[in-house]
């Protein structure tokens, strides 16, 4: 019942395409979010394989966990691999990406257009602080929460921002 609250309290306060003034993030949900191709069932996954199609990723990185997700993807994107950095498309829970984002060492795992989608933003109440900690980053330029997931983007040229986007 919590998380039903939660969701409405979110549907009311985001937006669609039109409340988007940035012509990265307009695109990125309207070819990208918006297209209605399923590839899996889970809501984060889809937006993760729709977002490789979409950056033409050739590097992803996902939890090693999870072999069905790995196999979606390659069948999907053949070109794809998982091997080293630096990543096109990073896929990691809250706890790892605020690592990731702390830890100096990891650096060359990204790049100016890597993409770090993650996938537990909502799961509990206990979370928004670390999501609050990833949108304050220093490194970070754009946020987009889609309530079950959110994008990151760490594009130098981009204004910071923070986007709520209902899908």
């Amino acid at each position: 019942m919590r998380n039903l609250r939660y969701h409405i309290q979110f549907l009311l306060s985001a937006t669609n395409q039109h409340g988007v003034h940035s012509p990265f993030i307009y695109t990125y949900v309207t070819q990208c979010l918006y297209v209605r191709k399923t590839y899996v069932r889970k809501k984060s996954e889809n937006i993760l394989l729709k977002s490789i199609g979409y950056f033409e990723a050739k590097r992803v990185w996902i939890p090693s966990v999870n072999n069905g997700l790995q196999e979606s993807i390659q069948r999907e994107f053949p070109m794809v691999t998982f091997d080293h950095g630096p990543y096109d498309i990073l896929y990691l829970d809250l706890h790892e990406a605020v690592k990731l984002l702390n830890d100096t060492s990891e650096e060359h795992k990204v790049h100016n257009d890597t993409v770090l989608l993650i996938y537990t933003v909502r799961d509990k109440p206990s979370l928004v602080s670390l999501w609050e900690k990833i949108k304050n980053h220093h490194e970070v330029r754009v946020t987009v929460d889609l309530f079950y997931c959110a994008g990151v983007f760490f594009r130098k040229e981009q204004a910071k921002q923070h986007f709520k986007i209902r899908t």
